[in-house]
């Protein structure tokens, strides 16, 4: 089901119709004249439901007047229009009225009464009320009428609705009444406001859990090739297998996307990404690893931090051997089990020795789900910002 959500505000340019009528251009061309935008907006968009939000003080009686033909609900318009002056309109006497507005208007109208928006739990309210008219299926909004702090309340609840009620977003207009051609007013489409929500979203769970995939759609609305997003989507995938190879390969192959200027507002976040793709272009496996590790420590993913930790040590110690470390017998296991020996023999310093031990024992704890035998590495599990500074000391002295 497609809803819209509209406002209604408090004018009074006109005493029968409230709002000063105008002459409004869509998109495409075509014109409507009307005195509340909202309406004109539902004929032009044909939504299955209205929902139209308003304060006690909105002017909900010129709003009804204006639908009802004579004699219709009589007893409670006029209740209404008693109650609109006084600011005393309740959500009782505009359920009575719900019948009449949804045969006016041809489709199935929701009034719902709305508090002014004056501080946190009042804002909250509304937030509550839009997503309760709005359960399910796509939303467009109109932000065109009402005070406007509503209409940034308006603006808000689409991106609420977006990434908790799991709605799409199918549009947000505007009637600008004092932007004219030919003495028309333009209407216009913020969809790029939400596109730029959307990409902000995209980046914070990006941060928070290091999956490219989440980036798939956003190129995808922009324009780019299907064949290059899905390699974010498999990249990510072989970076949580510990495949940095096949994840390497499939990131290269979409960087080329990031060379020129990109359309919409991926435009706008193309560096961000090509910042959060930078690992790939490491020398060697050592150094993507060792890129990887400090990064999931930034975003406070430790276990994953200790594996691409040791992992960049393990294989910085086959190179330096001339050893391969895609191999495990005669590369990785080789290599680690040298330089324990050379531990023993006291030919590193002491510094790198404790480093060496706390994160190969830290990187076992979490991988295992085992406490460490000895006290000193069991201690920073004891807290985040303990387990944070001995795998970041860890880190800086042996991977640099």
């Amino acid at each position: 089901m497609h809803s819209l959500v509209t406002f209604l505000g408090k004018g009074r340019d006109d005493p029968k119709t409230g709002y000063r009528s105008a002459r409004y251009r869509f998109p495409g061309g075509h014109e409507r004249e009307t005195a509340f935008f909202g309406l004109a907006l539902a004929e032009q968009l044909a939504p299955q439901r209205l929902v139209v939000l308003g304060t006690a003080g909105s002017m909900w009686g010129v709003f009804v007047e204006n639908l009802a033909v004579e004699g219709e609900e009589e007893e409670a318009r006029l209740a209404l229009l008693d109650a609109e002056p006084a600011a005393r309109v309740d959500q009782g006497l505009l359920d009575r009225l719900q019948p009449l507005l949804s045969r006016a208007v041809g489709m199935e109208v929701l009034p719902r009464l709305i508090p002014y928006g004056r501080n946190a739990p009042e804002q909250r309210a509304i937030l509550e009320t839009v997503a309760e008219a709005v359960p399910s299926g796509k939303v467009s909004f109109d932000l065109t009428h009402a005070f406007r702090h509503l209409s940034m309340l308006g603006l808000v609840s689409a991106f609420m609705l977006e990434r908790v009620g799991k709605l799409e977003i199918e549009g947000i207009w505007y009637g600008a009444l004092e932007m004219t051609e030919g003495g028309v007013a333009l209407v216009l489409r913020l969809d790029g406001l939400l596109a730029i929500q959307r990409w902000v979203d995209a980046l914070d769970r990006y941060d928070a859990t290091g999956h490219y995939g989440v980036f798939a759609p956003l190129l995808a609305a922009d324009g780019v090739p299907a064949d290059k997003t899905a390699c974010l989507e498999e990249a990510a995938f072989h970076e949580q297998t510990q495949n940095l190879a096949d994840a390497r390969r499939k990131l290269l192959t979409f960087l080329p996307q990031l060379e020129t200027s990109l359309p919409g507002a991926s435009g706008i976040f193309q560096k961000r990404l090509a910042e959060r793709l930078a690992w790939v272009r490491g020398a060697d496996l050592a150094e993507h690893q060792r890129k990887l590790a400090y990064q999931y420590l930034a975003r406070g993913d430790y276990l994953r931090a200790a594996i691409f930790g040791w992992e960049a040590f393990v294989s910085r110690q086959c190179l330096e051997r001339g050893l391969d470390p895609q191999q495990f017998k005669e590369g990785r296991e080789v290599a680690f089990e040298t330089f324990e020996q050379e531990l023993q023999a006291g030919q590193h310093e002491d510094r790198q020795r404790e480093a060496y031990w706390m994160l190969k024992n830290l990187r076992n704890a979490l991988v295992h789900g085992n406490a460490p035998s000895y006290p000193k590495f069991r201690q920073p599990l004891a807290s985040a910002d303990r387990l944070y500074k001995a795998l970041e000391a860890s880190f800086k002295r042996l991977l640099g």
